[in-house]
């Protein structure tokens, strides 16, 4: 996957996007890299503070979602949304469907080794990137290419909160790969269609 990601990195230099380039290295692989070398050390952290349950995996899980997209943001990347707050909104929201639905579903149902849960838990990324906005369908090639850009930011933002879960699940089976990665973004469907209507209804245009 990392080397895949080097060749995508290569490629966007050569078409000079050099923003997304600058975003994949400095978040991806520099805030994932740290985020992993230093991650043994988040949970007792927040067992000092009383937080090593729930409510400090989503505070921990919100606050990643928002410095993501807002370092995002700030080098001139497209976002989910072109106004920042209405995109803190929005990502917020639905990234927490997929964050909790590994919290209380599948750590306790399936059995994954830590780098199994990493990798199953990044690839949602590319429904979440491509699959629900479309793009698959507008550039199917596209998509296949920048596939591991969307693995590696996700698996960066996943690192953190993957640390406040506790991985109690037996089922070893191999359907736990299909569902880890698509049962969160079936379940975020529903929850970004209420969110989109409650946000059309007080006059916000999504």
């Amino acid at each position: 996957m990392i080397v895949w990601f080097v060749v995508v990195m290569v490629i966007l230099c050569i078409a000079g996007e050099w923003s997304v380039v600058v975003f994949g290295v400095t978040y991806g692989l520099g805030f994932g890299g740290i985020a992993y070398r230093y991650r043994r050390k988040v949970r007792p952290f927040f067992e000092r503070v009383r937080l090593n349950n729930y409510i400090g995996f989503l505070l921990l899980a919100v606050g990643i979602t928002v410095t993501e997209e807002a370092y995002c943001y700030a080098l001139g990347n497209q976002i989910a949304h072109p106004v920042l707050w209405v995109d803190f909104i929005l990502v917020t929201v639905m990234w927490s469907v997929w964050f909790s639905t590994w919290y209380f579903f599948l750590s306790r149902r399936y059995y994954f080794e830590e780098k199994e849960a990493l990798m199953v838990a990044a690839f949602a990324g590319v429904f979440y990137e491509f699959l629900g906005t479309g793009e698959v369908l507008r550039n199917p090639f596209g998509v296949i290419l920048v596939v591991p850009l969307a693995v590696v930011i996700y698996a960066a933002l996943f690192v953190l909160p993957m640390q406040l879960i506790q991985f109690t699940g037996e089922c070893t089976g191999k359907t736990k790969y299909v569902v880890g990665v698509v049962l969160p973004f079936l379940l975020t469907l529903p929850v970004a269609l209420i969110l989109y209507v409650i946000l059309s209804v007080v006059g916000v245009s999504v």
